[in-house]
């Protein structure tokens, strides 16, 4: 069972997420900002990283990057979720390290999809 760690600081969309993974069979760990998803990644060993963009204390740019750096967590895959879908913002995640980038509002599939297909490549 992948482990999937969900960075989102918005409760309602964590609960939509977390839904849909634990349905498919995903073990589903939760951050609500970039500080807390450094923390729990080098705590707990995750398969793959959910990242929104826009949080409070730390964002996900800057989260990603940290976690590139980073010996232990660098070879995660991390999808960002994101609101922020013009081809700046997507370029800019992308060169900060993200292995994908879905714009809210997604469907469950497309999350689904992307997941499997980056849980594959790993």
């Amino acid at each position: 069972m992948a482990k999937i760690l969900i960075v989102e600081d918005d409760p309602t969309t964590v609960q939509l997420i977390e839904f849909l993974l634990k349905k498919n069979n995903f073990e589903v760990l939760i951050a609500y900002n970039g500080v807390e998803a450094l923390q729990i990644a080098k705590k707990e060993k995750s398969d793959l990283i959910l990242m929104d963009v826009m949080m409070p204390k730390m964002d996900g740019i800057e989260a990603i990057e940290k976690l590139k750096k980073d010996e232990n967590t660098r070879d995660i895959p991390i999808i960002i979720l994101s609101a922020l879908g013009q081809e700046m913002d997507v370029m800019r995640g992308l060169q900060a390290g993200a292995s994908g980038y879905i714009v809210k509002p997604f469907s469950p599939q497309e999350l689904l999809t992307e997941i499997n297909t980056k849980l594959t490549k790993k």
